[in-house]
């Protein structure tokens, strides 16, 4: 009886071992764009940890956020945006990507040129796509920048409001006139205007944000800080050898560089104005 206690005991160790980690992705593009942007990332990663490794990807960044929390991914690719809505004794950052020498970016407002928006203050009574509710540039940015600017919320400066889910989308959307402006990562904006350059003919930046920290790899609290530092050391050294840029170069990323929760406490900052705001004009 005893024998098969710990047979049995050594089948169940050997399943709970057997599960692949999983790696959330937050996608900031189109989640058929992320698929086939991380996928080798996602095989290189597991190579490195000597497992295997499920890719998870979720359109809704408050989704990516609860798995993360409630440990249903090991580790996860988030925005920004979406770091002031952890519970930072439940998150801990791996790195950040660098990207043509930064490791930042900044929220652009973009309009059509057709309808002749050239400042904030003509966004009046546009049409206006956020991203994801949790986004810092798509979402998070442009409201304070309005609150700042307006002296009162969104929906009380634009005609109507649309949120795309991701920034291409917004980006597609504003170039064919559909929507009048949005608000969108520079990364992205950049990356579709040098390789697709008639994907944003149409389009103008009325306004840059101050540079913002990039968004972040993040391990949950399921992960042993022994898996942590091999990831961590995984992903800061991938410009360290050619299959490593190879994926890097496929992501438009330089290399990955340390960075700390800490980094993000402009980001949060932030969204305690907004929610102040808010709070005290009984908006949402």
């Amino acid at each position: 009886m005893k024998t098969k206690l710990i047979l049995l005991l050594i089948i169940f160790t050997l399943c709970a071992q057997a599960e692949p980690l999983k790696f959330g992705i937050a996608s900031i593009v189109s989640p058929e764009a992320s698929l086939n942007l991380y996928t080798d990332m996602n095989n290189y990663l597991a190579d490195k940890l000597g497992e295997e490794i499920t890719p998870i990807i979720k359109r809704d960044y408050d989704e990516m956020n609860r798995m993360i929390q409630e440990n249903d991914v090991d580790f996860a690719s988030v925005c920004t945006g979406a770091i002031p809505y952890l519970n930072k004794d439940k998150v801990r950052v791996l790195a950040v990507p660098e990207i043509n020498g930064k490791h930042s970016y900044k929220s652009l407002i973009i309009t059509n040129k057709k309808y002749g928006i050239k400042t904030i203050k003509d966004l009046k009574g546009r049409t206006f796509a956020f991203t994801d509710r949790l986004s810092n540039s798509g979402t998070l940015y442009p409201t304070y920048m309005i609150i700042t600017d307006f002296g009162t919320a969104p929906d009380r400066v634009f005609k109507k409001i649309f949120y795309t889910k991701s920034h291409d989308k917004s980006i597609y959307l504003v170039n064919k006139g559909v929507i009048q402006a949005a608000a969108v990562d520079s990364l992205i904006f950049e990356i579709i205007k040098k390789e697709h350059p008639e994907e944003v003919e149409n389009i103008t930046v009325i306004h840059s944000s101050p540079e913002i920290i990039s968004p972040p790899f993040v391990a949950s609290s399921s992960l042993s800080r022994e898996k942590f530092d091999v990831l961590k050391n995984a992903l800061l050294n991938m410009d360290k050898n050619e299959k490593g840029r190879r994926i890097l170069k496929g992501l438009n990323i330089d290399r990955f560089v340390p960075a700390d929760i800490s980094d993000f406490d402009s980001i949060i900052k932030m969204k305690a104005l907004v929610e102040k705001y808010n709070s005290e004009n009984n908006t949402k």
